[in-house]
């Protein structure tokens, strides 16, 4: 066997294995929350705290909101406990789709729109990676993410955010999002050429 198919192979069983560890471990945690051991939910928000931050945060770009609804959307998850179905998605999964749904909802709202005209806190940007080195090399990941905001539809920041920021891949964000995997791969496709387009404009 090829050398570079084996080595493929081999990391799609190690990540494979490593998301039904995840998955088992998240669902261990889930039972004892759910047996009245509710302190153990603490583990939950720890491990996700951060990610979930970084999300929110992206969709937002203010700092004082993104702490209020990253409470918001743990305590709706604690509250929702019960109805999560490991069979159907990893917790990781179903976290993600409650705090996407969530922000969505608090982005059209008339709190949020308040807000709007303010300049993004991008000094608190989580994910300094760059998107698709042979355009962006050397540009700020804020300029990227005003880019988006400008550019973009919510659904489109949303896909982009959660594949390149959260590191979700295609499956894990149909999932989320409960949209099929052509439409992400469409999304990310033209998302990029938008910004590809606003960024050459600019130079």
């Amino acid at each position: 066997m090829n050398l570079h198919l084996l080595e493929v192979q081999m990391q799609k069983c190690y990540n494979t294995s490593e998301r039904m560890m995840q998955m088992t471990d998240d669902t261990i945690v889930i039972g004892y929350v759910l047996s009245g051991k509710t302190e153990h939910f603490g583990t939950l928000m720890n491990k996700y705290h951060n990610e979930i931050f970084s999300f929110v945060f992206n969709m937002l770009g203010n700092y004082d909101d993104t702490e209020d609804l990253l409470q918001e959307i743990f305590m709706k998850t604690y509250n929702k406990l019960k109805t999560y179905n490991s069979e159907k998605s990893s917790f990781r999964t179903w976290l993600y789709r409650i705090a996407s749904n969530h922000t969505i909802n608090y982005l059209k709202s008339s709190a949020y729109r308040k807000h709007s005209n303010s300049e993004v806190e991008t000094s608190l940007l989580v994910g300094e990676e760059n998107i698709e080195e042979e355009f962006i090399k050397d540009r700020q990941i804020s300029e990227i993410v005003k880019i988006m905001k400008r550019k973009l539809s919510v659904k489109h920041q949303k896909i982009l955010i959660l594949h390149y920021f959260s590191g979700l891949n295609v499956k894990e964000i149909s999932e989320t999002l409960e949209i099929p995997d052509k439409t992400i791969y469409k999304a990310l496709k033209t998302s990029i050429e938008k910004i590809k387009e606003e960024v050459t404009t600019n130079d």
